[in-house]
């Protein structure tokens, strides 16, 4: 007993001596946090730097914090707010005021797999939000991406209703070998389109251009594409209606001659074809027997309706939040007293669901019906018939019955309405998805497991339905009239079913912590898709009658049926681990172990790495002390190995093809009878795998003005390896082989981007600037060539889809500039001067050289302008290219094709010696017919690709009527161009040499928005 006493009354003694001590060493450091507005923030993190000790503010944002040493600093962070340093001062209360982080920099960004917030970005990503999307007045999203996105080449190929996309590239080409787009990936699941989702329902598009990408693998060397679609918000539901009517009307049309000069022009080619009195008859144009058709005009209508209708409700609770849309588009054609036209139907519903404190699970349904009614003529052919029908034949004769054109009754007039017949097609496609996500903290906080699976369907069913029409002849000397309905076409049916099944399933294990400074996310999951094709055809003519335009009623014989199948897949084992240090220092590794069903089975498994880090420079408290008006400051750099399966499929099996009824004979003493054969079709090569991709970029962020202006620059370099092609160059003809594909091409990207924005508002007033730029040089480090061909013809060194022409001196003025020249044989005055390239005193084909020139453009461009005072807004979207090169020759691909009239009006002739182009010609002459760099023009553009202008009534003004807002707006999509081709009737965006595709759209819009 004496001893316990004796012991306690030690340790009271030891206390009382070390009290001083620790009260030393331990200190109380208090304070309140304040917004610049003076408003308690509450929940912000305080913690001592370099350590785990820490706090957060209370309702009125106050603090009290034990800390223990000297010259300690409080790290204070909160979502919204730039990050506080400050000394910890004992005994003094601090007043500790957060500046609200930029918009930018607290935007949290889409990636592969997950998201982060922009200042965490260690890659080359970049993004565009949907409401920008919707300033667009396309019908097709892609159209909307053209200028908004850096290192984007987004290019509209057509206007046509029901296929009017862009061609999307991710900083340029960069195989030769397989496809070049980008994979697309909504909402988690790739290979689902995108152009025909209703824009009102993308909440916003990532674009993933380096090492960022390499995630997806085996399908990431051309760039990924990330679309995300609206979910439901906590809150009363939000309904909201947008419904808009458009006129479009067509870029660009060629001019062609009338037919007083179609006969001078061809007077030239073939001297006395049409005499002068004719010509005269036909120039004074008061003779209705003597008419000069504008062939453009009578097929094609200045203006074309087009109508869309949206609905949305948004809303939900704390447990249940839900998104429904409705969308309905129509859109005519162009064409005159046409039965072309595109009609969708767009429903979704997003639904998420809180099933316990940490169980959520959400089911997407996504429905989209296309009918596209097309005439029986593709557009190639009434393009080609437009152009080349002679501008003297009539639509009509003196009777009024449609004229059979040259032959075949083949009146565009004719092809593009319902009297050949029709080709309509009906898609269907449906998109739903489930998944969970469960938080797993009973086993460790930061723990959960999440995943998803999806099985999209999609049919269609096209039917070509084709007759013989009433087009008739006229001889104006016995004023008779004679129907050639036998010569236009037999009745016949083509049905043509598909069906596309895909699944995906997907499962991770994820892990998120927060240990002081040292912030970590990683998961490691697992990934399978698939996807199953097939195809049934049958044809039938000679139909018992047309107006039973089914195929039962069609004839056996010479009837068709046939179909075909095919299969995709791939499994994956992937990962990421993304680390950061008090938002200072940036590292993160991914890696992808993938297996794709293209290759053979020793050969269908890679593996593909990345790594990348970043420094926020800003964050050093030497700099934010010292450089004040700059807020954010990342440098950033990335390696990944990527690759490409865009191949096609089976190509290391030796395949057949079953030939019915096709030029084999079974002979059976004298006679012979037609027989079914299987034939070879391909050489295989078992030792086929991907192309590769290593990937660099180096990045720099920066923010000035409190993240007013913001700039991102990027440098590039791409070298894709292992591109499948065939040896067929380098093997004499003569040996009858075809060699199978194989991976020995090799190819060089390199270039740069640029984005800057810079964002104000004073008062009622705000506005934003922004702008991009990439240029990037694509080349041809190998590819397979024959040993004899000249240097100056090799692919090696020159752009992967380079122009291989002859080079020209301009045209010959005079007899004499052909006599001293090298020359084709029979060349004239106003042919083309064609260099004797290799100086063996001749002109062949050796003589052609391959330029350091593609249509492919080297620089693209955007320049965004937004601006608003009080309700009034306006938006304008400028996207341009430069660095590119267009063949306009295409505009006399026919052999009486009708010349335009730029060719007409500058041609050689003897009066106009010093001419810009040659003398007349046709498709069939040898001397200018050719593709020569003549005819490569310059193909770069400005253009006025967007321009909305909108009022928002007042809210006051509202507040009676149920409606939380109202817009209308005025938009106009292409609604101006800048560039050198308008002279040739040719779009500067349209890169088809043919020169027979459906010109693009001009859209006038008129819309309401309202919402309850």
């Amino acid at each position: 007993m004496l001893k316990k006493s004796a012991l306690m009354a030690w340790l009271i003694q030891a206390t009382l001596l070390l009290l001083p001590l620790i009260t030393l060493a331990q200190q109380q450091v208090s304070g309140i946090i304040r917004t610049e507005k003076g408003e308690p923030v509450v929940g912000a993190s305080i913690r001592i730097k370099d350590n785990t000790t820490g706090t957060v503010s209370g309702n009125d944002g106050h603090f009290s914090l034990t800390v223990e040493g000297k010259n300690l600093i409080l790290v204070i962070t909160h979502t919204g707010f730039a990050n506080m340093e400050t000394r910890a001062v004992a005994g003094k209360l601090l007043d500790i005021v957060l500046s609200p982080e930029s918009k930018s920099m607290n935007e949290v960004v889409v990636i592969g797999y997950g998201s982060q917030k922009k200042t965490s970005l260690t890659g080359s990503v970049a993004s565009v939000k949907g409401s920008e999307l919707t300033q667009s007045s396309s019908a097709n999203v892609t159209n909307a991406i053209a200028g908004r996105v850096p290192g984007v080449i987004a290019n509209n190929r057509s206007g046509r209703p029901g296929d009017d996309g862009s061609s999307i590239l991710i900083r340029g080409f960069n195989s030769f070998g397989g496809g070049t787009s980008p994979l697309f990936v909504v909402d988690g699941i790739p290979d689902r389109d995108f152009s025909r989702i209703n824009p009102a329902d993308i909440e916003n598009i990532t674009v993933l251009k380096d090492a960022s990408a390499a995630i997806y693998g085996v399908r990431s060397a051309n760039g990924v594409i990330l679309v995300t679609t609206k979910r439901g918000k906590s809150g009363k539901p939000s309904i909201q209606y947008d419904g808009s009517v458009s006129v479009q009307q067509l870029t660009r049309l060629p001019e062609i001659v009338p037919a007083w000069q179609y006969m001078t022009y061809y007077n030239e080619i073939n001297p006395n074809s049409y005499t002068t009195e004719d010509i005269e008859k036909y120039k004074a144009g008061n003779d209705p027997a003597y008419p000069s058709t504008d062939w453009i005009n009578e097929v094609f209508r200045k203006n074309a309706p087009q109508t869309a209708h949206s609905l949305s409700v948004r809303g939900g609770s704390e447990n249940v939040r839900y998104y429904f849309s409705g969308q309905f588009l129509d859109q005519s054609s162009n064409f005159r007293n046409s039965i072309e036209h595109y009609r969708q139907f767009n429903l979704r519903s997003n639904i998420d669901a809180r099933i316990t404190k940490n169980l959520k699970v959400n089911l997407d349904l996504a429905g989209r019906t296309e009918n596209r009614n097309y005439p029986t003529y593709g557009v190639s052919s009434i393009m080609h018939e437009t152009r080349s029908l002679y501008p003297f034949i009539p639509v009509r004769w003196p009777n009024g019955s449609l004229s059979a054109g040259v032959s075949n009754g083949r009146n565009p007039v004719i092809l593009v309405s319902d009297a050949p017949g029709y080709d309509k097609s009906k898609s269907y496609v449906f998109t739903p998805l489930a998944g969970f996500d469960w938080q797993l903290p009973f086993i460790t906080q930061g723990l959960s497991i999440n995943g998803y699976a999806s099985y999209d369907i999609t049919f269609r069913d096209q039917k070509i339905f084709t007759r013989p029409w009433d087009a008739w002849s006229y001889n104006s000397s016995t004023d008779t009239y004679s129907n050639q309905r036998t010569s236009t076409a037999t009745t016949s049916i083509t049905q043509d079913d598909r069906q596309t099944t895909a699944s995906t399933a997907f499962i991770r294990l994820n892990y998120e912590r927060q240990f002081g400074g040292n912030n970590i996310a990683a998961f490691a999951g697992v990934e399978q898709t698939s996807s199953n094709f097939s195809q049934t055809y049958a044809y039938r003519k000679n139909l018992l009658s047309e107006q039973v335009d089914q195929i039962f009623t069609g004839s056996a014989e010479g009837q068709q049926g046939t179909g075909s199948a095919a299969q995709d897949g791939r499994l994956s084992y992937l990962g990421r681990i993304a680390y950061n240090y008090d938002s200072r220092y940036f590292a993160e590794v991914s890696m992808r172990y993938n297996g794709s069903f293209n290759f053979p089975e020793d050969n269908r498994w890679g593996l593909f790495p990345a790594v990348s880090a970043g420094w926020r420079i800003s964050e050093e408290r030497f700099f934010r002390d010292n450089v004040r008006f700059i807020n954010n400051l990342k440098l950033r750099a990335s390696w990944g190995l990527m690759g490409s399966d865009a191949v096609a499929q089976y190509l290391f099996l030796t395949r057949y093809q079953l030939v019915n009824n096709m030029n084999y004979y079974t002979y059976f003493g004298s006679n012979y009878a037609l027989a079914s054969a299987i034939q070879l079709s391909s050489t295989p090569n078992t030792n086929i795998t991907w192309e590769k991709q290593d990937t660099k970029n180096i990045g720099l962020d920066a923010g000035f003005l409190e993240g007013k202006l913001n700039l991102t620059i990027d440098y590039f370099r791409y070298l894709r390896k292992d591109i499948l092609a065939q040896r067929s160059a380098s093997i004499p003809l003569y040996t009858g082989m075809a060699l199978p594909a194989e991976n020995i091409g090799k190819s060089l990207n390199r270039g740069i981007d640029f984005s800057a924005s810079f964002d104000n508002r004073s008062g009622n007033f705000f506005y934003s600037i922004g702008t991009n730029l990439t240029y990037a040089k694509s080349k041809v480090l190998f590819r397979d060539e024959a040993a004899n061909v000249p240097e100056w013809q090799k692919s090696e060194g020159h752009p992967i889809d380079s122009w291989l022409v002859y080079l020209t001196n301009g045209v010959y003025s005079s007899q004499k500039e052909v006599d001293e020249s090298v020359h084709l044989p029979g060349a004239e005055p106003g042919d083309l001067w064609i260099k004797d390239v290799d100086g063996n005193g001749i002109i062949t084909s050796t003589d052609r050289v391959r330029k350091y020139e593609s249509a492919t453009p080297k620089l693209v461009y955007g320049l965004s302008l937004n601006g608003g005072y009080k309700g009034f807004t306006l938006s304008m979207l400028f996207s341009g290219q430069a660095m590119a090169k267009q063949m306009i020759l295409s505009q006399m691909q026919g052999s009486l094709i009708a010349p335009p009239q730029w060719l007409y009006d500058g041609r050689w002739t003897a009066e106009n010696t010093e001419s810009k182009y040659p003398k007349a010609f046709n498709s069939t002459d040898s001397y200018n017919s050719i593709y020569a760099d003549f005819w490569l023009k310059n193909a770069a553009f400005l253009r006025l690709k967007s321009l909305e202008f909108g009022y928002n009534l007042p809210e006051r003004s509202l507040s009676k009527t149920g409606i939380s807002n109202l817009r209308i707006y005025l938009s106009a999509y292409n609604l101006l161009s800048f560039d050198g081709l308008k002279q040739y009737g040719i779009d500067a965006e349209t890169n088809n040499i043919t020169g027979v595709n459906y010109p693009q759209s001009r859209i006038y819009r008129f819309g309401v928005n309202i919402g309850l």
